[in-house]
Parts: C-alpha cells; structure tokens; sequence
C-alpha cells in the first residue's frame, strides 16, 4: 500500500483540492471535473502549446520553405513518441503508467539528444527515427492484438525500458568516444599539454 491512495486522489474533483478563492473564479464545468480529467486536459494543453511555439520559433528563423519543412519534419519522431502512450487502451494506462512513462522519456531523451549532436555537427537528421518503431509497434500490438494478455503486455514494456536504456547508454556511449576522439580530449578529465622541448 502507497503512501498516497492513487484510486482517491485521481478521482476526486478539482474543486475539492483547490482553495474556495480560486475554485470560485473557474467555471463551474471544470472545478467539477475529476483530477483524472483535468490532468489528461493540462498535459495535452500544455504539449499543445509548446508544439505550436516549437514550429512558430522554426518558422521564425529560417527563411527558405523547404528549410522550415525540414525542420518540421524533424519534429516527426517526437511526435510519434507523443501519440504512441494515447493508442494504449485506458485500463493498461493505468495499470502501467510508470513504465510506459519511462520507456517513452528513455525515448524522448535518446532522440533529443541525438537531435542536438547532429545538429551541433551539422549533419543531417533522419525524420523518422528507427529507435522510435520498437515504442510504436509494441504500443499497436498491445492494443490491437486481443491475444496478448495485461501481464504479457506488462512484460513487453518492462524489456521495452530495458531496450531503450540499452540504446540510450549504447549510443551515448559511441558518440562520447567519437566527440573526445576527434577533439583530443579526455572525457570528464582535463588532458595535460604535451611539453614541448
């Protein structure tokens, strides 16, 4: 047993955890709605709006339109990862949020960080990420195959977290010795000039 009762915190309304003062001031359709709701109706707001200002911010620096539809189309990826959790039927979602919530940030910050080595290199970044069809295929055959059970779902997530830390430090690990490499440079450490006589 946690030390929060997660069944009664989630259900209850947003009234009830709100003070009066500012309950009072919200409509009346939204102070009413469960915590449940109104999380699902925050966070997708919330991704909502910083995808918008993600595309306005790309938009804004970039001058040519074939530029910019590069640029959104290395949105792509994330997006997927995005949209994969919401495929998930709600009863697994909330059986299983922990892990499908670190198998997607695993995920998330695998591709970001992929995003931002590229781009400091300037090289070019594919749309479609591979390391993002494992998370998507696993998310449609949990939802459309009626054969696999709650606990072989739960299994197939499990080793999805455990595959995307594998590819997280497996990747990272490349790319470090690639950069220290190239640069000469030790990582972590700071390598002494080599006196010259």
């Amino acid at each position: 047993m946690g030390f929060i009762d997660r069944e009664a915190f989630w259900t209850q309304p947003l009234k009830d955890i709100l003070p009066y003062a500012a309950s009072s001031c919200l409509p009346p359709q939204l102070v009413d709605l469960e915590m449940r709701y109104v999380s699902s109706v925050g966070w997708a707001f919330m991704v909502s709006v910083l995808i918008m200002l993600s595309f306005i911010r790309v938009f804004t620096h970039l001058d040519s339109g074939m530029a910019r539809f590069n640029a959104a189309c290395n949105l792509l990826s994330p997006l997927i990862v995005g949209i994969c959790p919401f495929l998930l039927p709600d009863k697994y979602i909330q059986d299983n949020t922990r892990y499908i919530s670190v198998a997607a940030g695993l995920l998330f910050s695998h591709i970001t960080k992929k995003q931002i080595v590229y781009s400091m290199a300037k090289m070019c970044f594919a749309s479609i990420q591979l390391d993002v069809l494992p998370f998507l295929f696993t998310c449609l055959w949990i939802r459309y195959d009626e054969r696999l059970t709650e606990e072989g779902g739960f299994l197939v997530i499990r080793a999805l977290c455990i595959w995307h830390a594998f590819r997280l430090m497996h990747w990272a690990g490349i790319a470090i010795n690639q950069i220290c490499k190239r640069l000469d440079i030790w990582c972590l450490r700071i390598k002494h000039k080599k006196k010259t006589s």
